[in-house]
């Protein structure tokens, strides 16, 4: 019985081993998955471990007061082992539930739990220690049999002990190098996924800008391209228009040279005419009445040219309003120029707009190159006029009749001034008009405006919407990365492949290098672009400095016409007045010839014979001074007729002026549009180029980041590299290491084998010896006297009890021993298969990653590649932004010296203006000395008029006392008739003859006259005249 007792305690003792020993294996198992940190359920388990074993030990005490109570049973043994399976039931149930609850890791050490363990062990050892000497005190009967059953089975759990606690100290030796190495790559790992998402998340940043950029580059081409195609339909027009202008022209030509034709026909009727003109003399009173009407009619032409000067004169004033208004937009252009910087990258897109422009100012170019020839043209006609007109003054004295050309000139003024005035009022008109359609563009352009800032609030709402679709995918993607950290982990085994990515990055950087050059190449030609650009744009802003400049020598000829039309009317008054003395002159001439030719008596016809040679000389004077005049006033028709053609041509010119005054109004007003269209561009293009500088900035600063990061990254590398081959040698060492101690444990296991062997061999002895020390006690309880031998056997026990406490010692330490080295070979070979499997799984990870993170790798070196372009592209951002405003700075310079021009040009025209007064002033003072010199010459003449009255009156006496003398002799004798009849001889042959061949000639004058008339009844003076010499008849 005694037998079977001790093998039931042994299988009970071998099972709660067994249940420690699997606890152990869990825990290690536990440690290997979580190799980073310590679960605190772990501890919590253990703890409710010891908690349970505690309990077993209470039970055991209980147990052993029970054996000590009722001595040795075997109905007490099998409760026993009744009690530890339900134990055991209950203990490995609770296990499992704890191994399942086990997921959340913890710092605590290892150190604790296993302190925590030894204690639990020791207790136990107590316990024992304590129930053998409670057996001691017993009868020793019951004790030995009890006793040696026990110390079986606790020398063998003492071996196995041992040899656990001894693996355990080795493998918590292990755990904790193993520990702190991973806690150090940990760490390493955890900053390197920081990077990693600061640099992804800035990627992100810098994709979500450009894909804005490309949007907003996207609109703007849309919109030039829209620009371009309207320009091509306005150049289609325009030319159409120059060919329509082309044909006007061709017409007015052929129209021009028929009226040349009749002005030369008409010009030779008026010669014919002229010298028919002289034979008018007494109806000259109505002419002068006629004459006064229309000096009348001549003052109210000269208020209304008056009114017409004063308009000008406004006109003036609101065109110098404009030109200060026009000061104001250059100021204002200085201003813009400064925001000129931000144009840099629409240039290209506005290159199309400057090549329209300048083929528009191509063609203006020719059209003023055709202008200042015709100009160059019309001046050299002036001065040639000017010294015509200094040899008419001397001329104009001669004139006569002069004044119904004039008066037709000035009636065709008159239409011309009204003419002027509907095209001022047109202007007018056409002005407002197009005041009208500014407004009504500006509305456009804000609206415009309106519809782009619901584009662009439409466009961030796509972006926001794809902003979020992209938060999901990062959502994903954090997951996925998440998921593959444990792989990134395992990476670092492979040096290999890293090697390989190392050198298909590096030509991915050779690529990205050759890319960076070809648009290096390409920024240095939109460079040029922009010098050109910039160059044409100076061109233009000349030539709208040359059409001001032509506007004004149009406004100053307008002015000098008005002053030559009013120099040629004081010429016609001025004519008038020498015609009406010419005409005095002629008269007196005709009453003289008419007393001559009268009846004089024979006493006085000496006196008149004498009288008429005087006159007679005279007439030849007067007759020379005839021809001469009629000389001179041929050559002053032909000078009328030059000056005719002259003013035809001045009024074609004035025309053509008119129309290039229009389109030079049409061409301005398309410049400001133009202009003002670039302006708002301008505008944009800075709103454009502030967020550009604001983008700049935060590249740069992402940039400096980024490349912060590389370097931290590149010390990373190479510190990786330098621990990869550290952690290699000693990978290599610590397998040579562990192959030498695997050796020497297979030789100490081997040793310790064999004193086993011995131990159990001396064990068996002993048992031997017991159990014949038994017997012997068994024979000697029958004899009751023999106490000295009592005393023998105690000090036996005694003795053997501590030699089977030294053994369990021994055998404790042994089985230590044995348990720390299978433990750390078992930890070693698990190693070894973690390895294996770890690269396994690395090279299937490989082979099956996912394509998200592929995509996500390919994006990382896309976002890399755009991001080294825009770092190149920001730099020569910047050198083309310095470059700018030094052509803009030179660009000021020259406005300021054309401004500078423009002044000294208004200076200059302020003098002209000063000199034109001047020689005003200077024709009035000659017209006040003419007018002087007429009055003194009828002064002059006044005396001979009234001796020729007087001498008429003599004449007239005598007659009548000639003709009462004859009437009383009528009846006297004939010695008295023949004194009458000597009296009364008839007028020599040569006075009546002179007589007959005046009064011929007077009536030839007469028929001229009539056919001149009759011929130019259109006329209304001439209407006038017929009709008072008719009344005259």
């Amino acid at each position: 019985m005694s037998e079977e007792s001790f093998d039931d305690t042994n299988k009970a003792f071998e099972n709660e081993k067994d249940i420690i020993l699997e606890k152990i294996v869990k825990d290690e198992n536990n440690l290997n998955n979580c190799s980073n940190m310590i679960n605190m359920d772990d501890v919590e388990n253990m703890k409710k471990e010891l908690y349970v074993l505690h309990k077993k030990d209470e039970e055991i005490e209980n147990n052993v007061d029970c054996f000590s109570g009722d001595k040795y049973n075997v109905e007490n043994v099998i409760n026993l082992k009744k009690k530890k399976k339900k134990d055991e039931d209950t203990d490995s149930s609770y296990y499992k539930t704890t191994l399942d609850e086990v997921y959340d890791t913890s710092d605590i050490s290892t150190d604790e739990m296993l302190s925590n363990y030894s204690s639990s062990e020791d207790n136990n050892n107590i316990e024992m220690n304590i129930i053998n000497d409670f057996y001691l005190k017993d009868d020793n009967t019951y004790c030995l049999e009890w006793n040696s059953d026990i110390i079986n089975v606790l020398s063998e759990e003492i071996k196995e002990k041992e040899k656990l606690l001894e693996d355990e100290n080795k493998d918590i030796c292990n755990m904790k190098s193993r520990f702190l190495k991973l806690e150090k790559y940990v760490n390493i790992k955890k900053k390197k996924i920081i990077n990693i998402k600061k640099n992804i998340e800035e990627k992100r940043k810098i994709e979500f800008d450009q894909k804005e950029i490309f949007k907003c580059l996207q609109i703007k081409n849309d919109f030039l391209k829209k620009e371009n195609k309207k320009i091509e339909l306005e150049r289609e027009k325009n030319n159409k228009k120059i060919i329509e202008t082309q044909n006007n022209i061709t017409t007015c030509q052929k129209n021009i040279d028929d009226i040349k034709k009749e002005l030369i026909l008409k010009e030779n009727e008026l010669n014919d005419f002229i010298n028919k003109i002289k034979i008018i003399q007494q109806e000259e009173y109505e002419i002068e009445k006629i004459k006064l009407s229309k000096d009348k009619e001549i003052q109210n032409v000269s208020y209304n040219l008056e009114k017409y000067n004063n308009e000008k004169i406004q006109q003036d004033k609101k065109y110098e309003q404009v030109k200060m208004n026009n000061m104001k937009f250059d100021i204002e252009l200085k201003s813009i120029i400064q925001e000129y910087y931000d144009i840099k990258k629409d240039i290209k897109n506005i290159s199309n707009k400057y090549i329209c422009i300048m083929d528009m100012i191509k063609c203006r170019d020719k059209t003023i190159y055709k202008f200042e020839k015709d100009y160059t043209k019309t001046i050299h006609k002036e001065k040639q006029l000017q010294n015509k007109c200094l040899h008419k003054e001397n001329l104009i004295n001669t004139q006569k009749d002069k004044n119904i050309i004039l008066n037709n000139q000035i009636k065709k003024i008159q239409f011309d001034i009204n003419k002027i005035r509907k095209e001022l009022n047109d202007k007018q008109m056409s002005y407002d008009k197009t005041i009208i359609d500014r407004d009504h563009l500006n509305k456009e352009y804000e609206y415009e405006i309106v519809e782009i800032k619901e584009k662009l609030q439409e466009e961030k709402k796509s972006l926001e919407n794809t902003l979020q679709h992209l938060n999901e995918t990062y959502i994903t993607m954090s997951t996925n990365y998440e998921e593959s950290k444990n792989e990134y982990e395992k990476e670092q085994v492979n040096n290999i492949e890293k090697n390989d990515l190392i050198k298909s990055s590096e030509q991915i950087l050779v690529q990205l290098q050759n890319k960076l050059q070809k648009l290096l190449d390409e920024i240095k030609s939109l460079d040029l672009e922009k010098f050109q650009l910039t160059q044409t744009l100076q061109v233009i802003k000349n030539d709208y400095i040359t059409l001001e400049a032509d506007v004004l020598g149009t406004q100053i000829k307008i002015k000098q016409i008005k002053s030559n039309i009013k120099k040629t009317e004081k010429e016609l008054e001025r004519q008038k007045e020498m015609l009406y003395k010419f005409d005095f002159q002629t008269q007196v001439l005709t009453k003289k010839i008419n007393m001559i030719s009268g009846i004089s008596t024979f006493e006085k016809k000496k006196e008149n014979q004498k009288k008429i040679i005087l006159l007679e000389k005279e007439l030849y004077k007067n007759e020379d001074i005839y021809n001469t005049l009629n000389n001179e006033m041929k050559r002053i028709n032909i000078e009328i007729k030059n000056i005719k053609l002259y003013q035809n041509e001045l009024q074609e010119q004035k025309m053509n002026y008119k129309n290039l005054y229009e389109k030079l109004q049409l061409e301005i007003k398309s410049l400001e549009s133009t202009i003002n269209n670039e302006i708002k561009e301008k505008e944009n293009i800075m709103l454009i180029e502030l967020n550009l500088k604001i983008e700049l900035d935060k590249l740069k600063s992402t940039f400096s980041k980024h490349v912060d990061n590389l370097n931290i990254c590149k010390k990373e590398k190479k510190e990786y590299m330098n621990n990869a081959k550290l952690s290699e040698q000693d990978i290599n060492a610590h397998m040579e290491s562990l192959k030498v101690i695997i050796k020497n444990i297979n030789d100490e296991i081997h040793k310790l084998n064999i004193q086993l062997y011995e131990k159990k061999n001396k064990s068996n002895n002993l048992q031997l010896k017991l159990n014949s020390i038994i017997i012997c006690n068994q024979k000697n309880k029958d004899q009751k006297d023999i106490c000295p031998n009592e005393n023998q056997h105690i000090y036996y026990k005694m003795k053997i009890d501590q030699d089977i406490i030294n053994l369990k010692e021994q055998l404790k330490k042994i089985n230590e021993q044995i348990d720390k080295e299978n433990i750390e070979t078992k930890n070693f070979q698990r190693t070894l298969d973690d390895i294996i499997q770890t690269n396994k799984e690395f090279n299937d990870n490989i082979k099956s990653i996912d394509p998200q993170y592929k995509i996500l790798l390919k994006k990382k070196n896309k976002l890399n590649k755009k991001w080294e372009q825009i770092n190149d592209h920001i730099n020569n951002l910047e050198t083309n932004i310095n470059d700018y405003n030094k052509k803009i700075k030179e660009g000021d310079s020259q406005l300021n010296n054309i401004q500078l021009q423009c002044e000294n040009i208004e200076q200059k025209i302020n003098k002209i203006k000063e000199s034109n007064l001047k020689v005003e002033n200077n024709i009035n003072d000659l017209f006040i000395k003419i007018e002087r010199a007429s009055n003194q010459l009828k002064k002059n003449l006044a005396p001979t008029t009234n001796m020729m009255k007087l001498k008429n009156k003599q004449i007239k006496d005598d007659e009548n006392n000639l003709s009462n003398n004859n009437n009383n002799n009528n009846n006297n004798n004939n010695n008295i008739n023949v004194n009458v009849n000597v009296n009364c001889e008839p007028v020599p042959l040569e006075k009546h003859i002179f007589k007959q061949i005046q009064m011929e000639s007077l009536k030839e004058k007469l028929s001229l006259l009539m056919e001149c008339f009759k011929n130019n009844i259109d006329n209304v003076i001439m209407k006038e005249v017929f009709n008072l010499i008719e009344t005259a008849e």
